[in-house]
């Protein structure tokens, strides 16, 4: 066998290393953005939808307190995977942006984290 032969499976093994390595790469920020999605979204609508209204009828503003707080920093959270995952993949900015706003409107955080993930599925870093 040729140095040179023996050069280009080196270089298809390192090539597939590579490929390996960037797919498992991408399955793990869309794993964190997806659970960060679920956990920013649950925590909005439950935010919203109980201890809004806790507070504003029943004036119990404690788990607003709670809530909010916990939801915030989550959502901090959330960015930053969602940040991660758009550059893994190379989203366009209209689509980053589209993700971080998914955080703070109610019950689309759900939408969204079905539609990147179909974008990351059909993305050329998923497949290759």
């Amino acid at each position: 066998m040729s140095s040179q032969a023996r050069e280009g499976d080196r270089v298809d093994a390192d090539t597939q290393a590579s490929t390996d390595g960037r797919r498992k790469s991408v399955r793990g920020a869309l794993v964190r953005y997806r659970v960060m999605a679920y956990v920013t979204g649950v925590l909005l609508i439950t935010l919203v939808f109980v201890a809004m209204p806790l507070d504003r009828i029943w004036h119990i503003p404690e788990p607003v307190a709670v809530i909010g707080q916990v939801h915030g920093y989550l959502y901090m959270v959330y960015l930053v995977a969602a940040a991660d995952l758009a550059r893994r993949v190379r989203l366009s900015f209209t689509r980053m942006v589209a993700m971080f706003l998914a955080g703070v409107v109610p019950t689309v955080a759900f939408f969204c984290e079905r539609r990147v993930t179909r974008w990351v599925k059909e993305s050329r870093y998923w497949r290759t």
